[in-house]
Formats: structure tokens, sequence, C-alpha cells
């Protein structure tokens, strides 16, 4: 079987380097470049004609193409012969439900074991999907952390993203733009996301969120 091409992206230098050594050290694959921005990223894709591609979840700064789902859609649109693997720190189960639905090969947590990301590739390699253990429901949870759990996966992809960009200290009016969804939509869709997790203020809203760390 022939070397698999590979495009890396994610803006944090350290994993940046660590996954780039990884891939370069496997003679099954052949890294055609390594970039930290949305931008470069699409710009090199449009190059290559790449057999996989690596990319951070969250890639915050780049207003063309932004990050999270709206930037895997597009590449799954523009490249669909390419096989896309989601580095993340996210372990919410709704979002990563979400990103296999779009079309994404696998997801990795940033945390585990490099080997798993290793098989991954090689799972992507033989042209299957890639589903790690690390995203399974842990069944000896307790229940105040499934009642926790219960609210955060009861976000809809859509509302994930607001908050997400929320939580920055982006205001609605940015957040919109950048989405490319409409003021009332996104204050509608933050409404509806702030019910369903059970907080009634921003102040609440955001000692959630760092609290259950969900967006670490």
């Amino acid at each position: 079987m022939r070397k698999q091409s590979v495009i890396i992206a994610d803006d944090h230098p350290l994993i940046l380097m660590g996954l780039r050594d990884l891939v370069e050290k496997d003679a099954s694959f052949e890294l055609a470049g390594a970039v930290s921005s949305s931008s470069a990223l699409i710009a090199l894709a449009r190059e290559n004609l790449t057999d996989i591609l690596i990319t951070d979840y969250s890639m915050p700064g780049d207003d063309i193409y932004g990050d999270g789902i709206r930037l895997i859609k597009y590449l799954i649109r523009h490249f669909p012969q390419t096989k896309i693997l989601i580095v993340t720190m996210m372990s919410n189960p709704m979002i990563i439900s979400a990103l296999y639905d779009a079309g994404v090969y696998a997801v990795v947590r940033k945390s585990d074991d490099p080997a798993e990301f290793i098989a991954a590739l090689h799972i992507l390699r033989l042209g299957r999907k890639y589903f790690p253990p690390s995203f399974q429901k842990d069944s000896k949870a307790n229940e105040r952390t499934k009642f926790v759990g219960e609210r955060i996966n009861s976000l809809s992809p859509k509302e994930f993203e607001v908050l997400r960009y929320f939580i920055q200290g982006k205001p609605i009016m940015q957040v919109a733009l950048h989405l490319n969804r409409s003021i009332k939509t996104v204050s509608g869709q933050k409404i509806a996301a702030m019910h369903k997790l059970n907080v009634k203020t921003d102040q609440e809203l955001i000692a959630f969120c760092l609290e259950t760390g969900l967006f670490q």
C-alpha cells in the first residue's frame, strides 16, 4: 500500500510539533504540511491531493473559515475524498456524534495516549472510521455527574457553538457575524442553551462552564 499524504492543523505550537513528529516517524505516511490556522489549512489542502487531514476542533481567530462545526462542514463539503481526523480536548458526546454524522472519520482526544492517535491513522489508512473507547460513557459516574452530563449532552451542536464563543467573551453581535447567523437566531440559541443547562444569568452560565470544564 502506498504512503498516505497527511496535512496537520493546530494553533498550539507544542501540539502541532508533537503530531508532526508522530506522523513523520511512521513510514506509512507522508507529511504534506503542518499549519496553525483554518485559512492556512484550506490553502494547503487546495494545493495538495491529501488522503488524511488532521485538525484541531477549536482554532479561534480566523474570521474567514472559523473553526469547530463550521470549519469541519466546509472541509467535508469541499474535500470529500479526504478523510478527516479531529484532535480535541472536548468530550461532549453530542458534539462528537455530530462530527461523525457530518462525515468525520475519527475523533481523538489530546489527552489520549499517542498510540491511540497512531491507531486511528492506520484505521483511516484502510478507509474505515475509527471510534475510540475513550468516548464511551462512564457507567460508574455518580448521579450528580450524570445529571450535569445529561444537561450538557442536551445541547445541540449549534447551541454549543454559540456558548463556546460567548464564553470566550465575544458579544452576541460578533458571534452572529462569525457563525453567519442572524442576531435573533444566535440570541435564541443562547437562551435555549441556558434553559437546558438550568442557568438563569450570564454569570451562572460562565460559572457552570468553568466548573464543568465544558470548553477546556
